[in-house]
C-alpha cells in the first residue's frame, strides 16, 4: 500500500501552493486526453510537463538556456528552444502544431510581457492545426481586470473551438510564508 500511495504522489507536479498543485492536478488530466505529433509546452523551463503530454513529439521553449538545458539532461528526446514565446510562435504560425501548453507565465512571470497577453493567445490559436488544442492561464498583473481579460479572450476563442473550459484555482491560497507539507498540498488540492 505505501508503494501505491507514494506511486501516486510522484506521479502528479505539486506546487508551492495548493492552489498551483490544483493548477499542476488539471493540466496532467487535459493533457492525457490530448494526442497528436508535435506538443509544445511554452514557457516550459525544467521540462516538469513532458511527463504529461502524450504527443510524439515534446518541444519545449523558454527564455532561460540553463533551466533548458537541466530539463534536456533528463529528457534526452525533448526539443530545446531558446527563445521568447513570441518569436516562436512567429517563425511558427503555420507549423500546425497539435498542443500548446503555456501555464504559469502570462500575468505571473516578470520576464513576460503582461501586455502581450491577447496577441500571444492568438498567436497560439493561430499556431494549431485544426481540431488542434491548447492550455493556458491567465494570472492577475499589476491593475490588469481579470473579467476584462476573460471576456476579451472568449472573443478570440469563441467558434474556434469544440470545447472551452475556463476555470479558477486560486482559492485557498497561502497569505503568509506557511511552509505545507508537499503531500498535504496535493490533498488539499484535490479537496479544492
Amino acid at each position: 500500500m505505501w508503494n501505491s500511495i507514494k506511486s501516486f504522489y510522484r506521479s502528479h507536479r505539486v506546487g508551492s501552493t495548493s492552489g498551483k498543485t490544483l493548477l499542476w492536478i488539471w493540466v496532467k488530466k487535459d493533457l492525457s486526453k490530448f494526442k497528436g505529433d508535435t506538443g509544445v509546452d511554452l514557457a516550459g523551463g525544467g521540462m516538469l510537463n513532458k511527463r504529461f503530454f502524450k504527443t510524439n513529439k515534446y518541444i519545449c521553449v523558454d527564455i532561460n538556456k540553463g533551466k533548458l538545458e537541466k530539463g534536456k539532461n533528463s529528457n534526452l528526446d525533448a526539443i530545446a528552444v531558446n527563445s521568447k514565446i513570441q518569436d516562436f510562435l512567429k517563425e511558427n504560425q503555420q507549423t500546425n502544431l497539435d498542443v500548446l501548453l503555456c501555464v504559469q507565465t502570462m500575468g505571473t512571470s516578470r520576464f513576460f510581457e503582461n501586455d502581450e497577453v491577447l496577441k500571444v493567445v492568438t498567436s497560439m490559436h493561430n499556431s494549431l492545426r485544426k481540431g488542434g488544442s491548447m492550455i493556458f492561464n491567465v494570472g492577475k498583473s499589476g491593475n490588469q481586470n481579470l473579467i476584462t481579460m476573460e471576456n476579451e479572450l472568449s472573443l478570440i476563442l469563441r467558434g474556434k473551438f469544440k470545447r472551452i473550459d475556463s476555470k479558477f484555482y486560486g482559492f485557498l491560497f497561502q497569505p503568509f510564508q506557511i511552509s505545507i507539507p508537499r503531500p498535504i498540498l496535493l490533498i488539499l488540492a484535490y479537496l479544492m
